[in-house]
């Protein structure tokens, strides 16, 4: 199924989403959304991403690229209750390091991201750990 929409963007470069459109996809109010810009086709995808009570992050981790360490930190991210919604990683020196790039929702996790911060490090699954929040 597909609807088509012609809006118009406001002078604050807004967009304000048709009802039928966001009925059909489940978009409320205050809920997050990805968008994506693709330079080739000249389109914005827009992507329901989680519900308005997430607490959305970005975390860097600094891996040591060995097997097994990418896993160490997420397992460490999921035993406290941090509910992983996109990733990507990528080897940055062969046999050294690697960096993963996550964006997570803490809202049911009931540690701080600073305590996860150390346990990820301290586990040996992490060089550095950064993160911010999306507002």
């Amino acid at each position: 199924m597909r609807i088509v929409d012609i809006v118009r963007v406001d002078n604050r470069g807004r967009v304000t989403l048709t009802t039928s459109l966001r009925e059909t996809l489940g978009i409320a109010e205050g809920m997050h959304v990805m968008l994506i810009g693709d330079l080739e086709k000249r389109e914005i995808r827009i992507i329901p991403f989680a519900d308005p009570e997430a607490e959305l992050y970005e975390i860097k981790i600094t891996l040591t690229d060995k097997p097994g360490s990418l896993a160490k930190a997420a397992s460490i991210l999921a035993e406290n209750r941090i509910d992983l919604l996109s990733s990507q990683s990528q080897t940055l020196r062969r046999g050294q390091s690697a960096e993963w790039f996550v964006v997570v929702d803490i809202s049911k996790s009931l540690t701080e991201l600073e305590t996860i911060k150390e346990r990820i490090i301290k586990a040996g699954a992490a060089l550095a750990v950064d993160y911010k929040q999306f507002l």
